[in-house]
């Protein structure tokens, strides 16, 4: 069963098997929708087995720069001179949205194989309705279930970026700072000491850093931050328009906005986190004055570590870029990669010799950031 509006979703069955992920919520999906990001167009599928449902996906059509990740200089040269050659229309399994996740669950693993056949066929259904000529998954992990399957339907495995976790928290915040080495530990006091206060404001010294659930007021100001980070960022995964902004602020989602200030430098940066079961997510960052430093950067990502550690959650994700960043606070790289299957048989054959000049490895950076017994331990996902 498939449908192209949320609307149309029989709002039961969804969520009777959707996961606590943000991802898989209708609220966030409507918001995608309505909004337009990247100009997408929706399908949501979901797998029945006698007619009880056990699972979802979800679809998307859109134009893809080919070249994002690319660092080739004759990548780069084709885009200089035949800019539209890499702007391709593709169906997608997952959205225009990067926040490290696939859009792909399953209620037991040994469904992945039919799950993946089922998938790929409506993917492939619908590229020939859009007249696209490239279909992908996004964004898996090797040791996911569905993995394997998605690679014997004849898909090219493509590196992405990684995502950033710090995963299986125990215990409160120093507990964590205790599973620190000592020189990352120390690097940590400013945003412990902000940390040790309390209240919806807290001040020490010269940071404050203020929480609250984001709301109509706080769009504009984030907003337009936000453009200020896209304009000078390189790799531009995605641009949200200011009606994505205004759909969350009106969504049933737990969305909830961290703004750390540096009072003498006048600096100022916020974070919009999304939180879903157990899992804090940062998705957006905006500069809302007009000049920071990296450490006050650094500073912010320790402080969304902390607070969700303070706020029970047992995993808290930081996302796919500013790799060193987030490796020297203790988060783990959680490899990605896309999986790209060309209709064309001669495409195909250039993109299996040819692919990681557009999708390039990426080194990711090794920290030794916790003592040998860490509560950082990595996690496998085993469902989906």
């Amino acid at each position: 069963m498939s449908f192209a509006k949320v609307e149309d979703i029989p709002a039961a069955s969804w969520d009777a098997i959707a996961p606590a992920d943000f991802f898989f919520q209708r609220s966030f999906l409507r918001v995608m929708q309505e909004s337009g990001v990247e100009q997408a167009r929706y399908r949501y599928v979901m797998l029945l087995e006698d007619d009880a449902p056990v699972g979802l996906a979800v679809l998307s059509a859109f134009s893809l720069k080919l070249d994002l990740l690319a660092s080739d200089p004759w990548i780069r040269r084709v885009r200089q001179w035949l800019p539209s050659l890499l702007d391709v229309p593709i169906v997608c399994c997952g959205i225009p949205a990067s926040y490290g996740q696939h859009h792909v669950h399953l209620v037991r693993p040994d469904l992945a194989h039919d799950a993946v056949h089922q998938v790929h066929r409506c993917m492939n259904d619908w590229a020939e309705e859009e007249g696209c000529g490239m279909v992908f998954w996004k964004e898996w992990n090797p040791r996911q279930s569905a993995y394997a399957p998605i690679r014997d339907a004849g898909y090219v495995a493509l590196p992405t970026l990684a995502d950033h976790r710090v995963r299986r928290i125990a215990g409160d915040v120093d507990a964590f700072l205790g599973s620190l080495r000592s020189p990352y530990r120390r690097k940590y006091r400013p945003a412990t000491a902000l940390m040790r206060k309390s209240g919806p404001i807290r001040v020490a010294g010269e940071l404050c850093l203020e929480e609250s659930q984001f709301g109509p007021d706080h769009v504009t100001a984030f907003y337009d931050g936000y453009v200020k980070v896209m304009s000078r960022t390189r790799v531009r995964l995605e641009t949200y328009p200011a009606a994505f902004f205004h759909g969350l602020a009106r969504s049933s989602m737990d969305v909830r906005i961290l703004r750390l200030t540096h009072s003498e430098n006048h600096e100022s940066l916020a974070a919009l986190l999304f939180a879903s079961g157990p899992v804090l997510t940062f998705a957006l960052v905006s500069k809302e004055r007009a000049h920071y430093q990296a450490s006050l950067y650094t500073t912010l990502l320790q402080c969304i570590v902390l607070y969700g550690i303070d706020n029970g959650f047992s995993e808290v994700r930081l996302g796919q870029t500013s790799s060193h960043a987030k490796c020297s606070i203790g988060a783990e790289p959680w490899r990605l990669e896309t999986l790209i299957r060309m209709k064309a048989p001669w495409k195909h054959g250039l993109l299996e010799r040819f692919g990681t000049l557009l999708f390039p490895e990426t080194d990711t950076p090794r920290f030794s950031v916790f003592r040998e017994t860490h509560i950082g331990a990595a996690h496998v996902a085993h469902v989906s």
